[in-house]
């Protein structure tokens, strides 16, 4: 399977989640492209509630893709808006599978992991993917990074 991780991170934590992902893919056999998304100007924070004034300056085809992977930190309670542009912006996605995955700071997936899941999915849904169940990586008060390789080897799994 060709895989697609399209991923944003400002810290690194979404994008280490998906470099064990991708490994995790590959080890099964998987094709897998992993791109970080780029802006045209810092995007430090935000809400999807509050628009932000970006545009994606990398925002890949993925029309070659049979699955796409979609990432992103848990920001204001919610996706971060960097990935929910990409999402809106897919014109290649309908009929795809589509897993979105997030990281967050919070120990309770209920403080807006949940939530990002939800519009990552729904906003997939729109575009005519078929959305697969998610993933919540939280970080405080965990050993996120076992949590991050549970996660990789089940998303493995699922594909």
């Amino acid at each position: 399977m060709n895989i697609g991780i399209i991923v944003h991170s400002k810290t690194g934590t979404t994008l280490k989640f998906s470099e064990i992902i991708a490994a995790r893919c590959r080890k099964k056999g998987h094709t897998v492209d992993l791109v970080r998304l780029k802006t045209d100007r810092p995007v430090d924070s935000g809400s999807v509630r509050q628009k932000k004034n970006f545009s994606l300056v990398n925002n890949p085809d993925c029309s070659g893709y049979d699955a796409i992977l979609a990432g992103g930190p848990v920001w204001a309670i919610s996706a971060s808006p960097i990935i929910i542009a990409f999402l809106e912006e897919q014109q290649s996605i309908s009929g795809k599978k589509m897993l979105p995955f997030v990281t967050m700071g919070f120990p309770f997936t209920f403080m807006g992991g949940r939530q990002a899941i939800k519009l990552m999915s729904n906003t997939a849904a729109g575009k005519g993917a078929i959305v697969l169940p998610g993933k919540i990586v939280p970080k405080l008060f965990h050993n996120y990074r076992a949590l991050m390789e549970k996660a990789a080897e089940e998303i493995a799994n699922i594909l």
